[in-house]
């Protein structure tokens, strides 16, 4: 009975013109706007923007070496020859500003700040912006998107100075770096769209935040078991090629007989390897990938810098060649397995990246709308 009240009082609203559709999806934007300023957490994260860039312009970089406020810093080796056009300073924003402190803590500002906004409004604000009136659908969907207005002025305002620093201090102009706004609003959509879902359901800002948390912390950990299996089954296939290659240079039976022994072991270790990396990797195409979405702006920004990559050496020895880490091997330096997986990194289309993680945000935001419009407020 209730659903057919709430039909017939929908047909008995006068239609809405687009200029009315307009007006009122600039006045939620409007409110919005005006319960973010009114925050501290948001002007705290502007001011760490300022600091954290602040902080980079005060390195100096020329043919005697680096210096910090003026003040030399005796590291050989790091002059502007090493590091030309801007390339340090690209560097710099592509690990510090970008990698840590956009992909982690200002996404935790941002998360904080909004984390009341939909367990207010299935809490009785929803009242007040359904009597405009206004669809529940809509209703949602705009809120959502004014959610990510906290994120998309923080980037906006560090991509700016992120541009003077480049241009002032590295003498490059990179209209390029402006291409964080878009990939950091997306890469913090994708936790928000859980976050307001979860503050719908439980009207709880602190619940809210702490599902958002652990499920960021669970995608990392599926993040992590890819790298690990990937790193695993890359290592075990370039040991198989350079035990076969050591084979095919040795020249008496004696002595290849206990390397294919060896070579048996590593190709029945591969399938194991190439198993575990299939699923790791099919779980990580469900999920949202922030690391590899932040990560495509540190590349754009060092594939912009040219920074050349070394290249396995040839001929070097067995210690050379053995991993510090936790693989290790006779016949693979470091060198080339960290070559190897970067290149596997940046064989990952965008597309994939972030169309797939959009695709788990579009069914996450599915179903907080449709319980949205099913739950009496």
């Amino acid at each position: 009975m209730n659903h057919d009240h709430s039909n017939d009082a929908r047909a008995d609203l006068p239609r809405l013109t687009f200029t009315d559709y307009c007006v009122q999806t600039c006045a939620v934007f409007v409110s919005a706007y005006r319960e973010l300023n009114a925050r501290k957490l948001f002007w705290v994260a502007l001011a760490l923007n300022a600091l954290i860039m602040g902080a980079v312009a005060t390195i100096g970089l020329d043919d005697s070496g680096i210096s910090i406020f003026g003040y030399k810093l005796p590291i050989p080796g790091i002059t502007i020859k090493l590091f030309p056009d801007g390339q340090l300073y690209k560097l710099i924003i592509a690990t510090l500003g970008v990698s840590i402190w956009l992909a982690w803590l200002s996404t935790i500002l941002a998360l904080l700040s909004t984390a009341s906004m939909f367990p207010d409004l299935a809490s009785g604000g929803v009242d007040t912006m359904l009597s405009k009136p206004i669809g529940r659908t809509r209703l949602f969907l705009t809120k959502f998107a004014t959610g990510l207005l906290f994120t998309a002025l923080q980037v906006t305002v560090f991509a700016v100075l992120a541009f003077l620093v480049l241009g002032i201090r590295g003498g490059a102009w990179e209209i390029g770096i402006f291409v964080v706004v878009p990939l950091m609003v997306v890469f913090f959509s994708y936790l928000f769209a859980l976050q307001a879902v979860v503050g719908v359901v439980t009207r709880s800002p602190i619940a809210s935040v702490i599902v958002t948390l652990l499920f960021w912390i669970f995608i990392f950990l599926v993040h992590a078991g890819e790298q690990f299996s990937l790193a695993g089954k890359t290592a075990n296939r370039l040991e198989i090629e350079g035990i076969t290659a050591k084979i095919e240079s040795l020249q008496t039976e004696a002595a290849k007989d206990g390397l294919r022994l060896e070579l048996e072991n590593q190709e029945n270790y591969q399938g194991n390897w190439e198993l575990a990396h299939a699923l790791c990797y099919g779980l990580k195409t469900i999920v949202p990938k922030t690391t590899e979405t932040a990560n495509l702006v540190g590349r754009a920004l060092r594939m912009s810098a040219d920074i050349p990559v070394e290249d396995a050496a040839e001929g070097e020895d067995e210690d050379t060649r053995r991993q510090r880490g936790f693989f290790r091997s006779r016949f693979v330096s470091e060198r080339k397995m960290a070559l190897e997986m970067k290149n596997e990194m940046n064989s990952r289309s965008v597309s994939w990246v972030v169309g797939t993680s959009f695709a788990f945000e579009c069914v996450v935001l599915g179903f907080g709308v449709w319980y949205f419009r099913r739950r009496d407020f």
